[in-house]
């Protein structure tokens, strides 16, 4: 018997404001706080590599249920429209008038990833053979007092190839290997899927445009 269960859950929390084009403003604003939930993504190789397509127990889809690969907690777009007001007429006008400025600011929450082995540890043969090993399917077994909020912020207190000290949540050592051990062969580790989230996002895309007037193209006629 051959099964492909799956199951899904998204909430979310939406907030919209916009301005309509009014003494040379408009601006429009949206913000999601949502939470995406899932078992293990059997199109997700596709698109992101946070965590493995293949569910580490097939017999029990729980274990891998966790944050979806492309679960974004907070989401944040402003976009505005300003047309900068007259100044002066004549040859000045020329120069300081026309002006319109406009951007796009996108701020979110990064994406979750997941710890993985590079060995198939628990030996539960998931994707073993035909050359292939099982790479990243297992997960390791997480420390106790460890999260993942402690895991990618303050400092680590070193273990075997980590120096102590070291900050984390930097490029050099984004999270703690030392909140991870080695499971027991044969057995499952204890970390969650995609209990890691990456670092946020945040993009600018911004215009400064002006108009000038040219008669030659008509009366409506104008340089941009």
């Amino acid at each position: 018997l051959v099964t492909a269960p799956g199951s899904s859950v998204y909430n979310s929390l939406q907030f919209g404001l916009t301005k309509q084009m009014t003494k040379g403003l408009q601006f429009q604003s949206s913000y999601t706080w949502s939470r995406s939930i899932d078992y293990a993504q059997g199109g997700g190789g596709q698109d992101l590599s946070a965590s493995s397509i293949y569910g580490t127990d097939p017999s029990h889809p729980s274990v891998d249920r966790g944050l979806s690969d492309f679960d974004v907690t907070q989401n944040w777009r402003f976009n505005a429209i300003y047309q900068l007001p007259h100044v002066s007429a004549g040859a000045l006008g020329k120069v300081l008038n026309g002006w319109q400025a406009s951007g796009i600011l996108s701020l979110q929450s990064g994406y979750p990833f997941t710890p993985a082995l590079q060995t198939n540890r628990s030996r539960s043969g998931v994707n073993v053979g035909g050359g292939v090993n099982g790479v990243g399917i297992d997960r390791p077994d997480l420390v106790a007092g460890r999260n993942g909020a402690n895991i990618v912020s303050g400092t680590t207190a070193g273990c075997l190839g980590v120096a102590p000290g070291q900050k984390l949540g930097t490029p050099n050592l984004y999270f703690d290997p030392c909140a991870f051990t080695i499971p027991a062969a044969g057995f499952l580790g204890t970390a969650g899927r995609n209990i890691l989230r990456g670092p946020g996002l945040a993009n600018l895309d911004f215009s400064l445009m002006k108009d000038t007037a040219i008669k030659h193209l008509g009366e409506s006629g104008k340089l941009e």
